[in-house]
């Protein structure tokens, strides 16, 4: 069976500098050497991108800004065309990336689902046959004979997304699309492209959401500065960036890994927080976790002057600057004594409960004034092992305790009869 997509050795360059909007620009390019051009004036947008995407399975493209994901989206659109390499796509595609960008503002709903459908490769009978689907997904109805230069953004997207949505491509381009709009818009667009996945629809998603990227996809490929990091399982792939990003952040913090140490940020410089350090109460270690581990935080701290009444918040943040939990001892009653010197604050939790990932702890030192920090702090990165082996490893943010599971039936309507 031939790839639903497949990408060959492909590169994109662009020449920084030289547009070419004009006859003049073309006629001068025509007639001038350009093949010599300063490095600094080349982009390569791609380089050398080989993948292959199976029908029916969903490939993620991960990388940071600029690492190429929207380029190869445009190039499997046919919105622009490889430098060099080839790109197949075998059967329809359809893009869920610039929702509503042919719909023209003088036109009715109506009218610019047919002219957008048919710009997406629709027939008119199949536009005929789902319309009413396709604006009973979208919920605005009553709006459907109003022209589209009256609708909110909101119901812009909303109906962009339902006439996409309702081609029922071969392959399907997502691009950052579910994190527009509410709460229950993207649980709808969510449902939607399970369906699709579920008649075998392949898809390609960009976002810069892993977690939302390991539960729409199979495979994944990272890409940096337009070139292959690693491709095969999402899992592998997604935790090969995690660590990427980790090692961006902590050289950005410009403090040694072994030891990030914490900063005033502005403070005074009579109070300061140190260091942050978490300890497994279980190995011993302060770098390696699991999610059942009881472990000890410590908050190293130096002041100058008596810290009367201090309260301590702790925020435990994921790689993808997720918020995971938030402590604050004033929230659990714990009363701490008054700071003065050089000591520690310790806080244990018998249980980490975190899913796998990277991790660092940021800290907050308040005096009597709540909400009023007197220093602040980061740990460097730790990381943690959650409760799965299988594929689905790193799913959600914290691991709950379970207590018992157990099966209830009733018993059968002949039985209660006789």
């Amino acid at each position: 069976m031939k790839p639903a997509v497949k990408f060959e050795n492909v590169s994109k360059r662009y020449e920084l500098g030289t547009g070419q909007t004009s006859l003049k620009r073309l006629l001068k390019k025509t007639f001038t050497n350009n093949s010599k051009l300063p490095e600094d004036q080349i982009l390569w947008a791609l380089k050398e991108v080989s993948f292959n995407v199976e029908p029916g399975s969903a490939l993620g493209l991960v990388g940071p800004n600029g690492s190429g994901k929207t380029t190869s989206l445009k190039l499997l659109s046919r919105i622009t065309f490889p430098t060099s390499g080839k790109v197949h796509i075998n059967g329809r595609i359809s893009a869920l990336i610039e929702l509503g960008a042919g719909f023209h503002p003088d036109l009715t709903g109506r009218e610019n689902v047919y002219l957008n459908g048919t710009i997406l490769g629709m027939k008119r009978e199949e536009i005929d046959k789902r319309f009413d689907q396709i604006v009973d997904f979208s919920g605005i109805e009553r709006f459907i004979d109003t022209p589209v230069k009256r609708y909110s953004s909101g119901m812009y997207v909303r109906l962009g997304f339902s006439v996409a949505a309702h081609v029922e491509p071969d392959v399907l381009l997502v691009d950052e699309v579910l994190a527009v709009g509410d709460a229950q818009f993207r649980q709808k667009c969510a449902g939607r492209i399970d369906e699709l996945q579920a008649l075998g629809t392949t898809i390609v998603f960009v976002a810069h959401n892993l977690y939302l990227v390991r539960s729409v996809c199979d495979q994944a490929v990272f890409l940096l500065h337009g070139q292959v990091q690693q491709q095969g399982p999402v899992d592998e792939v997604l935790n090969k960036y995690e660590n990427w990003l980790i090692e961006q952040q902590i050289g950005q913090s410009k403090v040694p890994a072994s030891a990030m140490l914490g900063r005033s940020d502005g403070h005074s410089e009579e109070v300061m927080i140190r260091e942050i350090e978490m300890h497994n109460l279980q190995s011993g270690s302060t770098e390696a976790f699991n999610y059942n581990d009881p472990v000890e935080i410590r908050v190293h701290y130096s002041t100058q002057k008596l810290i009367a009444n201090p309260n301590l918040v702790l925020r435990i943040n994921r790689a993808d600057g997720t918020t995971a939990a938030m402590i604050r001892t004033a929230d659990y009653g714990l009363k701490l004594d008054a700071l003065e010197g050089d000591g520690f604050i310790s806080l244990t939790l018998d249980q980490l409960q975190l899913a796998t990932g990277g991790y660092t702890i940021e800290s907050s030192l308040l005096g009597p004034i709540d909400g009023v920090a007197l220093a602040w702090g980061a740990s460097r990165w730790l990381q943690v092992a959650g409760i799965s082996l299988g594929h689905e490893e790193s799913s959600g943010v914290f691991v709950p305790r379970v207590a018992a599971a157990e099966v209830q039936q009733r018993a059968a309507v002949a039985d209660l009869a006789g």
